[in-house]
Order: C-alpha cells, then structure tokens, then sequence
C-alpha cells in the first residue's frame, strides 16, 4: 500500500488503540493487541526501531547482575522470555556462551559468582540452554584451552562460564513485530509525529493530531486509548499531549565500541568487572569484529545528540588494555562507535547501575492526566513480549473485548518456515545461481521471508547481483525494504532494513548504487538522491 493511501486510512478509521513509538515496546504491543482483533494503530516518529532498540548490546539475557539488586522475579520473567524468543525468533536470536573471569582483584569473588549462577539457573529451570561450568586457572585447563589464551592470565583465578543470547540486528526484530501487526491488521505508520491532543466530539475518543514528517501534511487519528511508548522520548511525547504527569524518565546513556579482529582475540563472549569501578562490561564477537560495551551514564543532554565521548572511548579502551595484555588498544582500533539511551524509570538518588530494569504501566488518570491514556516507563529488550502481554491483556478489559494473548507461542513472520518455504527457497537458490554466503545471509536475517526476496528475481534478474563484491548483500534486498518494509529513506534502508550499515568499510560506492536503486523505487529527483545520500554520510561520520 503507498503511503497517501495508508494515511487517508488512518484518518478515516476509528481505533481502539493508537500506540505512539515504533521501538521494540510499541512494536510488541501492536502485535498483541492486533493479533487479538482489537483496532491498532501505531506511529512512529521517525523509522522503526531506530534510536534506543538499536543501539542496545544486542543481547536476549536473564540480567544476571539483577540479581545483585535482589530483582529475583525480573531475572525468572527475563529467563523465560529468552526461551520464548529462542522458539519464536530462531532465526535472529542465537544461543550464546559467555565467559566470566575472576581475578584476585575482583570486588565480586569465585564463590559470589558460582552462587548467582546456580540462582540463575534456578530461575531459568526448564530452558534448552545449558547450565553454568567453572573452571579454575590450572595448568591443566590452560592446556585444555577451557580458560580463553587471549585474557589476562596475572592473578587470574578462574572463569565461570554461562549461556545467554545474541540478537545481531535487534532492530530486525522490531520491525518483524511490526510487520507482524500489519499482517494482523494493524495500521502502522513512520514518520508520522503525535504532536497534541483533544477530546472528540464522540467522547469516548481522543483526536491525536499528528504531522506527516514527509510532506508536512498534518491529520488527526481518533482512538479510543493512546499508549505513550515513546522509549527515552516519554515525558516529550506527554507534553506534547497535555499530560502534565511528573517526569517519569530518568535514562542512562551507554556507549559501545566496535573493534577491527586482532591476532589471538577471544574466541568466545566475555562479561568482566571493569578495574576502574568495578561495573560490569562486555567483549562480544559481533560479525566479523568485536562489540565492546557498555557505559552506564545519567544523561539530561540532546536526546537527538547521543554520541560516545572521548572519556568513554578512553575507559573501554583501558579496560581492553588491562583484560587482552597482548594487543595494545588505541584509538586507532575503534572501527566506530555507537551510544543510546536507556529508558529507565526517574529515581532520583540511586546510581545509575541500580535504577530498576523493570518495566512500570503508568495510567494517566491515577496520575492527574486524562484518562484512556497510558505510559510505559522503563523495560528491556528482552522482556518486550510480557510487557506487550501485560499492556494488552489491560486495555481489553477496558474494551471489555474477550481476547486471550497468542504471543506466547506466536512465531515471528520470518521464523515460520514450512517445508513449502524450504522447497521454495531451495528451487529460487538454484535457478538464480544465488551464492552460498548470500542465502546463508538471507536466511540468518529474514528467515522465511527470503522466498519473498528471491521471488522479485524471477521478475526483474538484475536484482540479483551483489551490492558489494565481498559482501552477501544482493540488490533485490533494498527494492524489498521499499515495498515491503515500510522503507522511506536511504538511512532505513542503509542502517536498518538491511547489513549494510553494520561494516566497518563503509564504501562510497555501496552507498552510490543503493541510492540509484533507492531512487528509482521511491521516484526521487537526482537533487532528492543527492540529499538522500549527504545526510546518511552525515550520520555515518557521526559514529567515526
């Protein structure tokens, strides 16, 4: 559907829900609520997924130092959602063994660790995942390479190792919710922006006004309910409606780097104390470099200005120095970095590492706001789906719509593969003479949907060409983002429709060819390409 036609829908439906944010909370909501037949609309700002979901750790993880905190019933609800996610995302989410190294200087001892590790595999009882392994520093485990060569071995004691999961492209996974809900009905809309808020002539209505960021158009959205699932952009979003609440956001800023391979890197994921401060961080094998993270930091600044300071870029390095002796970190090893804000819950006087995880359903009424609205304040990427849950199962009981929750065993559009698909992929694979790294690209970041990718070939062969010669990327991919996923600029397609962003070598001439096809598929003037393709440089420099 073009997107003059998704708009004249929007304004002349009435809704039961407007959702305001595209991250993955509101992404998850939508599904829940769309799968169950209520009337869904979401809106989002700008793209899909594109500020704090995808600039997170890129982690599906139980919170192990939750349990620090005493946050038992976060870390089970975590844990099951992991399992969830391995089953109804199996394509985009991946088991994950992390090893945790204790040196004599660490604040948290052996015996501390092992213990919250037999909790955490407690609390994840019935998980396909295995348990935790310890392994202390002795000659014969170093020869048995159980303790990784790469790490520091100096007052080294032992390393205790456990299992979580990765999501590469954790933006992939909200724009699938996405896509999710628009096949179950919902409206869904990017680049639209909630910019007020009044009472309808039929009371029982709200009457959202909102612009579209595109042309300038503005409409209005009636919907019964309106849940503010604007991530770190709450409290904006709730001036923007009259909702006086109180501020409720109090988000942290974490920072990441990404590090070029290096002779005798650890093989596998490591989760250590920082020296400085004794707060946990991350070195995750990501693609083919390192992902190195993250900062914990109360941030009051731009929202739209989150980039990693030199400060941070320093700590990580220092820490990489201190844990891998053997390879000398500066700056010139950052490939790029990226930072986001965490949408944590306003509790002024804690620590930044100690505010809560957990996620808070904020009804507007009990808080001196209108009622029929409501806020999502805090949660994480892993507990999206009960969160999700949690915000539905409300709003039908306002609705008094009799609808259970299928999102516990719903599989995610493209992990629903059938032996159909498989025969289907297999039959394109081989008629288009597509590479083997290709399809295992295809199939690793669209699942089931890849038959849908290959099937543009058999219309238009070209589209099977490879966008870079050493990349898996082939061209059908970028036509597919603008007709099917909502694509509006060469930045979505670029950094969040497909892999493209996530290299290191960022090529002029890649961008060049996506822009031409990008181009033809939106009808953009060589003026509007022009432009399309300043401003994704411009924010690609920005991560440098």
């Amino acid at each position: 559907m073009y997107r003059a036609e998704q708009l004249n829908e929007i304004t002349s439906k009435k809704f039961d829900v407007a959702v305001i944010g595209g991250g993955i909370n509101g992404a998850g909501i939508a599904m829940d609520l769309a799968l169950r037949g209520v009337k869904t609309a979401l809106l989002e700002k700008r793209d899909f997924g594109w500020y704090a979901t995808s600039a997170s750790t890129k982690l599906i993880h139980g919170g192990l130092r939750y349990l620090e905190y005493f946050e038992l019933s976060l870390v089970h609800e975590s844990m099951t959602e992991r399992e969830r996610l391995l089953s109804n995302a199996s394509h985009l989410v991946k088991p994950l063994r992390l090893n945790i190294p204790i040196y004599k200087y660490s604040k948290r001892p052996a015996w501390m660790v092992r213990a919250g590790l037999t909790l955490y595999d407690i609390l994840s009882y019935g998980k396909s995942l295995p348990n935790h392994s310890f392994h202390a520093n002795t000659r014969r485990n170093r020869e048995q390479a159980i303790i990784d060569p790469a790490l520091n071995q100096e007052d080294l004691i032992a390393v205790l190792s456990y299992y979580d999961c990765q999501v590469a492209f954790p933006e992939r996974l909200a724009l699938e919710l996405i896509i999710g809900a628009e096949e179950a009905g919902a409206t869904v809309l990017n680049y639209c922006e909630v910019s007020g808020l009044s009472q309808d002539s039929e009371k029982n209505y709200h009457l959202l006004k909102t612009t579209d960021v595109l042309s300038g158009t503005k409409y209005e959205i009636k919907s019964r309910y309106v849940i503010n699932a604007g991530g770190p952009f709450v409290d904006k979003v709730n001036l923007n409606l009259d909702q006086f609440v109180g501020r409720k956001m109090g988000g942290t800023k974490g920072s990441h780097l990404i590090i070029e391979p290096f002779e005798g890197g650890p093989k596998e994921a490591i989760y250590v104390e920082a020296r400085q401060d004794g707060r946990p961080y991350f070195i995750i094998p990501w693609l083919d470099y390192y992902l190195v993270g993250t900062t914990d930091i109360f941030y009051d600044g731009d929202m739209d200005e989150v980039h990693a300071t030199e400060a941070e870029i320093k700590y990580l390095l220092h820490e990489l120095n201190q844990l891998i002796p053997g390879h000398a970190f500066n700056e010139d090893d950052v490939l790029y970095t990226y930072s986001g804000i965490r949408p944590l819950p306003f509790e002024p006087g804690k620590k930044e590492r100690s505010v809560t995880r957990r996620h808070i359903i904020l009804d507007h009424e009990q808080a001196g706001g209108s009622a029929g609205i409501f806020s999502i304040i805090g949660g994480k990427l892993t507990t999206y789906r009960s969160l999700s849950e949690e915000m539905a199962d409300l709003v039908c009981s306002r609705l008094a719509h009799k609808a259970t929750c299928s999102t516990r065993r719903e599989l995610l559009p493209g992990a629903r593969m059938t032996n159909h698909n498989h025969d289907a992929i297999k039959d394109l694979v081989k008629r288009h003479q597509i590479g083997e790294s290709t399809v295992e690209h295809l199939l690793s970041f669209y699942g089931s949907r890849t038959q849908e990718i290959l099937e543009q070939i058999s219309q238009t062969p070209e589209l099977a060409a490879l966008i870079s010669e050493d990349k898996p990327e082939i061209m059908a991919e970028v036509v597919y983002a603008v007709r099917s996923e909502h694509a509006q600029s060469l930045a979505d397609i670029y950094l969040r429709r497909t892999t493209l962003g996530a290299y290191a070598d960022r090529s002029v001439e890649v961008v060049n060819k996506v822009a031409d096809l990008a181009a033809e598929s939106l009808s953009w003037s060589i003026p509007e390409k022009n432009i399309q393709i300043s401003e994704l440089m411009l924010l690609i420099s920005e991560q440098d």
